[in-house]
This record gives C-alpha cells, sequence and structure tokens, in this order.
C-alpha cells in the first residue's frame, strides 16, 4: 500500500513538470498531492512502517518549501522516531531549523518534553503523555527507555531483587520482565528472587543485598499509579 502511493506521488511530481512548481495555476494539484503525502506520513506510523514515513516525508518537505508551510503533526512525528531510536543529535538539529511558531505548536511541545524528561531521568513523567502518542511509538518509546534503565542498572549494580527491577523497568508482571532479561543476557538467582546482571556471572552465595532502597524509593511511589496503564 506505501509503495503504491509512493509511485503514484513521484508519478504526480513528474506530470507537474517540477518538484518546485513555477505556475501558479499546478498550485492546486500540488497541495492536493500535499495533503495525500501527509495523510501517508500518517498512514505509515500506524503500519508501523518507518521507511514509508521517510520517503513520504523526502517528497513532502520541497513541497513545504514551496508554500512555505509545514505540518506540525508530521514534524512532531518525526522528532518522535529520532526519540525512539535514540538520534538525541538528530532530534536537535531539526529543532533548531524550525520556526518559532512550530516550535511553540502543542504538537512540537510533545516530543521536546518527552526528550527532556528522558535526559532528566524523569521517566515517570512520561507516562502523563501516553494518551498524545500512537500506541506504537509509545511501545517504542518505553523499550527505548527500559533499556536506558538498564544500563544504569548494569553500571551500579550486581544485581536487583526480581520486584524492584519490574517497578524500576516499569512491567506489569515477571513473564515480561523475564523475557526484558533473556534479552540482555541477565540471569536469575533462585534462592534469592535476585536478577543478576549479565558482567557478574555469581553464583547464588555470591549475591550480596544490594541497597536499593534509595534509588527504587521514588519509582516505588509511582507502582500502583502506574499498573492500570502501563
Amino acid at each position: 500500500m506505501n509503495y503504491i502511493i509512493i509511485k503514484m506521488a513521484k508519478l504526480l511530481l513528474a506530470q507537474l513538470g517540477l518538484v518546485i512548481p513555477k505556475d501558479s495555476d499546478k498550485n492546486d494539484e500540488l497541495a492536493d498531492l500535499k495533503d495525500i503525502l501527509e495523510y501517508g506520513c500518517q498512514y505509515s506510523i500506524r503500519e508501523t512502517d518507518i521507511s514509508a514515513f521517510e520517503s513520504y516525508l523526502n517528497l513532502l518537505k520541497p513541497i513545504w518549501i514551496h508554500f512555505n508551510t509545514q505540518s506540525p503533526d508530521i514534524i512532531s512525528l518525526q522528532l518522535l522516531i529520532q526519540l525512539i531510536q535514540n538520534k538525541i543529535s538528530d532530534f536537535h538539529t531539526l529543532l533548531e531549523t524550525l520556526p518559532i511558531e512550530l516550535l511553540n505548536s502543542h504538537e512540537i511541545s510533545i516530543p521536546v518534553k518527552l526528550e527532556r524528561f528522558i535526559m532528566e531521568g524523569s521517566y515517570s513523567k512520561l507516562f502523563d503523555y501516553k494518551q498524545h502518542l500512537n500506541q506504537w511509538i509509545w511501545d517504542q518509546l518505553l523499550f527505548t527507555i527500559r533499556n536506558q534503565i538498564a544500563l544504569s542498572q548494569e553500571t551500579a549494580y550486581q544485581s536487583l531483587p526480581i520486584n524492584d527491577a519490574a517497578t524500576l523497568l516499569y512491567f506489569k508482571n515477571q513473564s515480561e520482565l523475564m523475557e526484558f532479561s533473556k534479552q540482555r543476557g541477565w540471569s536469575v538467582s533462585p534462592s534469592t528472587q535476585h536478577l543478576v546482571f549479565k558482567q557478574y556471572n555469581l553464583d547464588d552465595k555470591q549475591i550480596y543485598t544490594i541497597p536499593s532502597k534509595n534509588m527504587i524509593s521514588h519509582s516505588l511511589n509511582y507502582a500502583k499509579e502506574l499498573e492500570s496503564i502501563v
């Protein structure tokens, strides 16, 4: 479906005779094409097809230049994709190119706030914006921050109690946590109910009681509140 729309868009551009038309009588056709391509961007996100989104966006850019306009919805999606891909440098580069009216828009404010929360480590605040995001983007964002949290855990601790790790990583059940742990190469100590991080490879007798109360107390305050929405 995306492939067909992209091919049709390229054909229409060719029929118009250029990427940025000089003839004012072609503006109506180009405006229609802009609407089609912007819809294609949104459709691609619903279909979780980032490559198609980028293709639509590349076709849109010269049309936006022609009309001296940009869609805040599409730019917001572009920023969110950069965020879930952890392309923070690209994220800030794009922001620097945006006009002030776009920067002040509600649509752009959402990825800007999410990026700030991530950089601050204020992960619990992200959940206030879940309702503003496409479900797939939310899932990918959650996956990204879980990996960032996991990296911090691996750096700071040898192991953590399973329940505490689940809370810190915003998992509702242990089966999801176990699958995530497997992907990161963590092991489980059945006798102590700890997750052991891969760089230590400790046996049960070597697992220490980790002083994690200070680290997890803030997250535990959100556990009940977030349980119904994660």
